[in-house]
């Protein structure tokens, strides 16, 4: 088991159990294919980490190449993942990040967990994503007979710490604010702004963005407050808020 320090102070669930177990997950790949890596955690609202998992599954590399070949605008970020991965499966097992894996063989071990650790919630940053990825990675049948709620943490943290004078200020001083002129909520910026750390870079792969997704939903269940995790609309509640505070976003 590892332990996550909170930096950013103690957490309590106002809703849940201490002993309620988790899924923190996140996937890359293209919107319409099945995802090439997907990392996730078991654990749960107290910074206990259970179980580790960082998974590049094979054939759907090569469905990702192709929509990559295929797309006007190819992602760098995307091809850059998918080069590390490439590199990282030639390595011994000991040095790997990733586990090669089938779909197949991935759907019996995240069935596995999830029935093993009880699990009935899963987080996701921007949750709607992640829960279409991981429908067309298991298929219909397996991913509704697992029957999990799906949490979106970018609620969560939106609802608890961002709508405020104070972070729609530093998006503005930053210029973290989209072309539309709305403030980003980008895990990344929130990394930022809650550690004060503006150099640091989100990774884009799969585990990697997954721990720092569960520090984003500790900082939020620190607040203490009731939170509904159902998916929002958040560069619209921002913009709603600034425009409450007279806060002037562009110009």
């Amino acid at each position: 088991m590892y332990k996550i320090k909170n930096l950013f102070g103690s957490v309590a669930s106002l809703m849940t159990s201490k002993r309620e177990k988790i899924i923190v997950l996140d996937v890359e790949g293209y919107s319409t294919c099945r995802p090439y890596n997907v990392g996730y955690i078991v654990a749960d609202l107290y910074g206990n980490v259970y179980r580790k998992r960082s998974f590049a599954l094979l054939p759907c590399i090569w469905e990702n190449i192709v929509s990559m070949v295929n797309s006007r605008s190819a992602e760098e970020m995307t091809k850059k993942n998918v080069e590390e991965i490439l590199k990282d499966i030639e390595l011994p097992k000991h040095k790997r990040k990733y586990q090669p894996i089938s779909p197949e063989k991935f759907a019996d071990i995240f069935t596995a967990d999830v029935q093993n650790f009880k699990v009935k919630r899963l987080f996701a940053y921007n949750v709607n994503f992640d829960k279409g990825s991981i429908k067309r990675l298991l298929g219909v049948e397996k991913f509704i007979a697992l029957n999990l709620e799906y949490c979106d943490i970018i609620s969560g943290i939106v609802y608890t710490r961002l709508l405020t004078k104070q972070y729609v200020e530093f998006c503005k001083a930053h210029n973290f604010i989209t072309e539309k002129g709305n403030v980003m909520t980008k895990a990344e910026i929130v990394i930022k702004y809650l550690t004060g750390n503006l150099d640091y870079e989100e990774e884009h792969t799969g585990l990697a963005d997954v721990m720092d997704e569960y520090l984003i939903l500790l900082t939020a269940l620190s607040a203490h407050k009731k939170i509904d995790w159902k998916p929002c609309v958040a560069w619209r509640l921002l913009k709603n808020f600034a425009d409450e505070k007279g806060i002037a976003l562009t110009g």
